[in-house]
C-alpha cells in the first residue's frame, strides 16, 4: 500500500511524504505508483521553481519521497500547488481505496 501524509501546522500543507508500493502491478509498472509519484514530485519541482531548490527526503528502497515547505511570507502560489497535489491524490484514493492512504498529520 502507498500511504501519502500531509504533514500540517494551522490548516497548511507544511511538509508531505509518500512511501509504499500499491500492489497493482510489479516495480516499474504501477501506474498507481506512478500517478502518485508525479503528483508529489510535481508538487516539489513546481515549489522549487518558486523558492528555489531545496531539500527532499528519497529512499529508493522504501519507495520514499518526501520534502518539507520552505518558510516564505507569501504562500499563496504555493498552497495553490499543493491543493492541486491534494485533489489529485484524494481523488486516487477514492478510485484505489485498497492501495492508496490518504491521510493528515
Amino acid at each position: 500500500m502507498i500511504k501519502v501524509t500531509l504533514l500540517k501546522d494551522s490548516g497548511k500543507v507544511v511538509g508531505v511524504r509518500a512511501e509504499g508500493h500499491s500492489g497493482l502491478a510489479e516495480s516499474g509498472s504501477d501506474v498507481l505508483c506512478a500517478a502518485v509519484s508525479t503528483l508529489v514530485q510535481t508538487a516539489y519541482l513546481a515549489i522549487a521553481d518558486i523558492v528555489g531548490k531545496f531539500e527532499y527526503d528519497r529512499n529508493e528502497k522504501t519507495a520514499m519521497f518526501g520534502f518539507t515547505v520552505p518558510s516564505v511570507t507569501d504562500r499563496h502560489d504555493i498552497d495553490v500547488i499543493l491543493r492541486a497535489m491534494y485533489v489529485g491524490l484524494k481523488d486516487l484514493s477514492s478510485g484505489y481505496p485498497q492501495n492508496l492512504k490518504l491521510e493528515e498529520a
